[in-house]
């Protein structure tokens, strides 16, 4: 990768750590190939090894990088969201962009539970479900069971998302707007 400019280490980092979501999400943790990630950052095995130790340091990376990536994308819906759209609203649409934008990451996201007996995944696999729960938890202030519902509802979207099946779904705005959608709870203790 000639840029004419050198990357600073950083970006570089995030470059290797974007093709490591990419890689891992193709084809999953065992049989995710370094030398590949290595290729698609343009940048040397060795140089990869350095960063990250070894393959399953870099694919907990990634997985930390995809859902801080997530959280902040949650975040950012419920601080931004329209008067009158709930917080589990603002998420859903929120999560549905960020599906648009990569269904690569969704896999990325079942490979991840799938390798969860894994000892490697395990522990960044319950640690990342567990903050995107409890992000779900604290931006909506929903009760559990809407909680439940909204997670439901991101893991069949997640499937169906990464097998390219959303017809199986049909239109999901609707399903949003139906299931989550309506006045926040400060705008009904307000009236």
């Amino acid at each position: 990768m000639v840029t004419g400019q050198r990357m600073k280490a950083e970006d570089r980092k995030v470059l290797i750590l974007e093709k490591a979501v990419e890689e891992y999400g193709r084809v999953g943790m065992h049989a995710t190939s370094t030398e590949r990630i290595a290729e698609l950052a343009g940048v040397s095995q060795p140089y990869l090894f350095r960063l990250f130790g070894t393959k399953a340091d870099l694919i907990v990376a990634a997985i930390e990088q995809h859902t801080a990536r997530l959280r902040t994308a949650f975040r950012a819906a419920v601080e931004q969201r329209a008067e009158g759209t709930s917080p589990l609203e603002a998420m859903a649409f929120a999560y549905l962009s960020f599906m648009d934008a990569d269904a690569n990451a969704l896999r990325c996201q079942l490979h991840t539970w799938a390798a969860a007996s894994d000892p490697a995944i395990k522990d960044v696999a319950q640690r990342t479900y567990r903050e995107i729960w409890d992000d779900v938890v604290e931006l909506s202030g929903a009760p559990a069971d809407e909680v439940r519902d909204f997670m439901a509802q991101g893991m069949l979207l997640t499937v169906l998302g990464s097998m390219d099946l959303m017809d199986l779904f049909g239109d999901p705005a609707p399903v949003v707007a139906d299931l989550f959608g309506g006045t926040d709870d400060s705008t009904q203790e307000a009236q």
